[in-house]
């Protein structure tokens, strides 16, 4: 089955950048095969996710909605929208 990656941005409030960094590394992330948290300015960052399967994302959505509340106090929104996400399936990838 091919593995599958998730990318989801966020953006911090200024000032919030270490509490929003460390309720990213405190996501249960036990879902997935690896995660990293990677900054991509002063206040964004993404959080990169791979998983066996289409399956296993989907049950990290059910609970990240919740964590997503708890956290929306860190956040500034991209428009309308918390985070910027997307996935893909994996179709080419270095041996580790």
């Amino acid at each position: 089955m091919p593995l599958v990656t998730t990318v989801t941005r966020f953006k911090a409030k200024p000032g919030a950048e270490d509490e929003l960094v460390e309720s990213l590394k405190a996501f249960d992330n036990s879902n997935s095969l690896s995660w990293q948290i990677i900054a991509l300015s002063d206040n964004e960052f993404a959080a990169i996710n791979t998983y066996d399967s289409i399956e296993e994302r989907s049950d990290d959505v059910v609970t990240g909605l919740t964590w997503l509340d708890s956290i929306s106090h860190l956040l500034e929104l991209y428009k309308d929208s918390r985070t910027k996400a997307f996935s893909g399936i994996i179709v080419a990838a270095s041996e580790a």
